[in-house]
């Protein structure tokens, strides 16, 4: 039998690990990725201020899966067929698969008719390169006010003050800064940003967009260098494309045990799923990892024929948002609090979470 593990995310890191202490007999392993390194979002703001070097935020998936015992493919997974239990990816390979486990992560977006304006930087691996280059260019502007946009904008300015780069970055949100946090913490996010010299153009969206210049729907033109995207997540086309359970944005629709709706053989853990339970569950690194200590027990426990385990969020969790120069946003529940000691608990999460994996 084979078992697939697509995508390096932060249940598959955990799965590694646990097949390294407990081998599965009689089995052979998979893990499948388009790139060996699999780059960790938390410490992205870090990386883009010049704080982490690059091998401090990336996990080797080909060591990794080596000392686990597992078979690593670089390659990508272009069409999952459930009749016969197969995958074919990129570059022509069909793989047979008894039990196959997703954590491929989300994508960003933009509108199509802009694609030719936008810098990518999903899927993580092209984060670095891409952010290196970008946090130099003329005309910085990111659009979303969530915490990605305000993170890396943040991040990018402090970078140019340090580096005597002008501070001209424009962060544009259609909404307040941080929608989905209090109010409280959308106004103090605010604050730090015009403090620390962010530009932010708040309840306008993006209605225009050529070579050189963005236009708002309230009719102000920006300048940009490329328009870095960050809106929100969006599902990989592949679970449509192989008529999987799937919500109506096209992310994996699972039950509370991981397991794919009516197809048990098929496990999905992290951004690219939705749980059928709680279809509003943010997409967030919170909740993989969460998932990460329940996703190979419930592999093992469906090949041994046993009841596999349920997964329960939890309602609060500790946020941590870098706000540039060693500070961050603490939040927990209504609690909200900005200080370099927010920072130095985000930075050693950060770190003790990647050396667990860079062993």
């Amino acid at each position: 039998m084979s078992i697939i593990l697509v995508g390096g995310g932060h249940a598959h890191l955990k799965c590694l690990l646990d097949i390294r202490k407990n081998p599965l007999p009689n089995q052979n392993i998979y893990l499948i990725s388009p790139d060996r390194y699999q780059y960790y979002s938390g410490m992205f703001s870090g990386y883009t201020e010049g704080l982490y070097s690059i091998d401090k935020i990336r996990v080797d998936l080909k060591y990794m899966s080596e000392k686990a015992g597992v078979t690593f493919i670089e390659d990508k997974i272009a069409k999952v067929s459930v009749s016969d239990k197969t995958l074919q990816t990129n570059t022509g390979t069909t793989i047979p698969f008894s039990v196959v486990s997703f954590d491929t992560g989300s994508f960003i977006k933009g509108p199509s008719s802009f694609k030719d304006y936008l810098i990518q930087i999903k899927p993580n691996y092209l984060f670095a390169d891409r952010m290196k280059e970008y946090r130099a260019v003329k005309f910085p502007v990111v659009v979303g006010g969530g915490a990605s946009g305000v993170e890396i904008a943040l991040a990018i300015t402090a970078w140019r003050k340090k580096n005597g780069y002008p501070t001209n970055v424009k962060l544009i949100t259609s909404s307040k800064l941080l929608p989905s946090s209090s109010i409280k913490a959308s106004i103090l996010i605010r604050e730090i940003a015009v403090h620390k010299g962010l530009s932010i153009i708040e309840d306008d969206r993006v209605e225009e967009m050529n070579e050189s210049h963005v236009t708002t729907q309230k009719g102000r033109s920006l300048p940009h260098s490329l328009v870095l995207w960050l809106t929100g997540p969006s599902s990989p086309d592949i679970f449509k494309r192989g008529s999987l359970p799937c919500d109506q944005n096209g992310f994996l629709l699972v039950e509370n045990t991981l397991q794919a709706k009516g197809l048990p053989f098929i496990f999905g853990a992290g951004d690219c799923i939705t749980l059928e339970s709680f279809p509003d569950l943010p997409k967030n690194g919170v909740y993989a990892v969460r998932q990460a200590d329940l996703l190979w027990k419930n592999i093992t426990s469906y090949l041994n024929g046993e009841v596999c385990s349920t997964f329960s969020p939890q309602r609060h969790f500790l946020s941590l948002l870098s706000t540039g120069n060693n500070e961050a946003l603490l939040q927990y529940g209504s609690f909200t609090v900005h200080s370099k000691l927010a920072w130095k608990l985000k930075n050693k999460i950060d770190t003790d979470y990647m050396k667990k994996f860079q062993k």
